[in-house]
């Protein structure tokens, strides 16, 4: 009873405290933004990543002639008159690009004559968006027009045109490559991570703070064991991180970004929820204010970041059991097999147990000292 009186007290502490509500925003703004910044870098590589991402109205495409037979998808187009200067149209319509076309296409397509002029504001990060579009509707309309002489010469398009077919089975309207390695390799685990890296501030605030304001005794006098004092600040903290990080993914998926094996995520990120509040702990031990457990807390987040994310980039021994990897992994593959994370959850389990069991030991033994 006496637990869960300290965990309730906990937890309105952190509600009220305006500094964790603003983090809160922060993390929300990162992750909202996030997908879009991943979609933009992506799509410089393959400007079509960002196809049913973007909405056409945020992409408005100017046309100057007939450009009728020409299906131009995922783009506003907007008509503009026969006299107009393509560079002017594009700043004062807010334009992404102009398509200026023939007068009139069947007649220019029936001489070989249809040319097409595409001017491109590469200033706008969408701009190669709306070429590859216009591309992709001109080659669709070229293999249209080439079947119909086809037709005319051969009788059977298909036979001079297509004398080799493939079938793909599994592609489907699957994310292109340059998209899945950013947002599931580095990304979504950044996202994932964010609460479990405040959890460990958290915990520090929670016990140094108890010291500064002096109430810290009273705690340690109280009919509570270390044990008890410490699960009565980690289990509020836990939950928030938990909760967060449940959000977060949730907003992904919102996104149209599927995350899979969540259940699984979760527990993995529990762990690593418990190995961030015991390290929290033990520095909440070696430290007498919050200015220096910030400090702590900072060097060895900056030590976690660089353990976590470098031995992605090295595919060294580490990589298969950093929580990156193991992250990515579980919510890029809905078919993962248990044994393949298996060792890497051991490890983190075994790393947080006794973390957690030295952070008490260690802030039993402060203590002691003190008295």
């Amino acid at each position: 009873m006496k637990l869960l009186t300290l965990a309730k007290k906990e937890l309105e502490d952190i509600l009220s405290e305006r500094l964790y509500l603003l983090a809160f925003v922060v993390q929300l703004f990162i992750v909202v933004s996030i997908t879009f910044v991943a979609l933009l870098y992506s799509s410089l590589a393959n400007p079509e990543v960002i196809q049913g991402y973007i909405p056409p109205q945020q992409v408005r495409l100017g046309v100057v002639g007939d450009a009728s037979l020409l299906e131009i998808e995922n783009l506003m187009v907007v008509r503009l008159s026969e006299d107009t200067e393509p560079w002017r149209a594009i700043k004062d319509n807010r334009l992404v690009a102009v398509l200026v076309a023939p007068a009139n296409m069947s007649e220019a397509l029936a001489r070989g004559e249809a040319k097409l002029t595409l001017y491109i504001d590469n200033t706008n990060v969408l701009s190669g968006y709306a070429d590859a579009m216009v591309t992709k509707a001109i080659i669709k309309l070229e293999e249209k027009v080439k079947r119909e002489v086809a037709a005319k010469l051969v009788g059977s398009p298909e036979a001079l045109l297509d004398p080799i077919k493939l079938e793909v089975n599994g592609k489907g309207d699957a994310m292109h490559a340059e998209f899945v390695e950013l947002m599931y390799g580095l990304l979504l685990p950044f996202i994932l991570l964010l609460p479990t890296f405040l959890a460990a501030n958290m915990t520090t605030d929670a016990i140094v703070g108890e010291k500064e304001r002096k109430t810290y005794e009273l705690l340690v006098v109280a009919p509570l064991s270390y044990r008890e004092i410490i699960l009565g600040k980690a289990l509020p903290i836990a939950g928030i991180a938990l909760a967060q990080a449940i959000l977060w993914a949730l907003l992904v998926m919102l996104r149209g970004i599927p995350v899979h094996n969540l259940w699984l995520l979760l527990i993995l990120l529990a762990l690593l929820d418990i190995l961030f509040i015991a390290l929290g702990v033990a520095l909440s031990a070696l430290s007498d204010s919050i200015k220096d457990a910030n400090v702590g807390v900072t060097v060895v987040l900056i030590l976690s970041s660089l353990a976590f994310f470098v031995p992605v980039s090295f595919k060294n021994a580490l990589y298969e059991i950093s929580p990156v990897t193991l992250i990515a992994k579980l919510a890029s593959n809905p078919a993962v097999h248990i044994e393949e994370v298996l060792p890497g959850f051991a490890l983190l389990a075994l790393a947080a147990i006794v973390t957690l069991i030295f952070g008490e030991k260690l802030l039993e033994y402060k203590e002691n000292l003190r008295v």
